[in-house]
Formats: C-alpha cells, sequence, structure tokens
C-alpha cells in the first residue's frame, strides 16, 4: 500500500517542489524511457521521481520503453496544475509494493513529504496541502478538483 501527499500547487509552487526533490538527488522521469518529462506539468502531469539516472532503469514491454515502480527505485509524482478555473490536485506516492525498492525510497518520501507540511499549508479537515501561489489562485476564484471535468459522454445502465 505505501504512503501519499495530496497538495495543490501551481506552475511556481511544483518548480519549488521539483527543485527540492532535485537536491535530493531524485530525477523527474515519465512514464516511457523515450519521453522526457516537460516542464507544463498541465501537459503531462504524471511522471515518477526516480533515485538513478535514467541509463540506470529497467524498461519493459515491446518494445521496452515503459518503466514502472515495480522494477525500480521511483517514486510516483502527479503534478498539480491550473487549468483555468481549476486547480487540480497532485500528489506524491510511496509504494511498499517492493520491499527492497521501498527501503531504497521511503527516505526520500519522508524528506519530500516533511518539506510539504514544512512549506505549504494545510488544508482544513481535507488531509491536502496547499503552495502559496496556489492559495493565490483559489483567493482569485479558482475552483479545487482532484481531476478536471470531462467532456466525455456516457450512459448510465442500470443493473
Amino acid at each position: 500500500m505505501g504512503s501519499s501527499i495530496g497538495f495543490y500547487c501551481a506552475d511556481d509552487d511544483n518548480q519549488h517542489l521539483q527543485m527540492f526533490a532535485e537536491s535530493l538527488g531524485l530525477i523527474a522521469v515519465s512514464l516511457r524511457i523515450d519521453i522526457e518529462v516537460g516542464h507544463a506539468s498541465v501537459t503531462g502531469p504524471y511522471c515518477f521521481l526516480s533515485t538513478v539516472p535514467k541509463s540506470k532503469l529497467h524498461p519493459y514491454g515491446s518494445p521496452p520503453l515503459r518503466l514502472t515502480d515495480a522494477k525500480d527505485p521511483m517514486l510516483g509524482f502527479m503534478r498539480s496544475y491550473f487549468a483555468n478555473p481549476y486547480l487540480v490536485a497532485g500528489h506524491i506516492q510511496w509504494s511498499n509494493d517492493v520491499p527492497i525498492l521501498a527501503a531504497q525510497t521511503k527516505p526520500y518520501y519522508q524528506d519530500i513529504a516533511q518539506w510539504i507540511k514544512n512549506n505549504w499549508e494545510a488544508l482544513p479537515g481535507r488531509g491536502y496541502y496547499i503552495g502559496p501561489r496556489a492559495r493565490e489562485l483559489v483567493s482569485k476564484g479558482a475552483e479545487m478538483v482532484n481531476v478536471p471535468p470531462g467532456e466525455a459522454e456516457f450512459t448510465l445502465i442500470p443493473v
């Protein structure tokens, strides 16, 4: 199961969080070895924070391009982002599914969670934190959501 810490943050807040992660030696990597992580989280918010360089990761699949925290020491990183008028939640996730990898990543997760708790405001009753720039956006009317509303059509089927 592991553990996770949720948050709302704007691009500036994300940059500070990523800079802290990098100061710990973590590297942002995409879900695929052949794709770079973009700077704008709105264009691809989910990635990993790897404890090892990209060249030491173990991609899988055919061809072997996909990455997973079940094969390498990485934390899941859903970057929060602002898509006007929505401030979309993000999180850092530590998995303990593979004990040897969990032992390697747990100290990094604990350091990042502590940094978030020390630098961002805890939201009452929500178990989430909010970065300072995100707080400004909310004060100007941004709506905090877990996922942005979609435009997909669906049909409810009674069972």
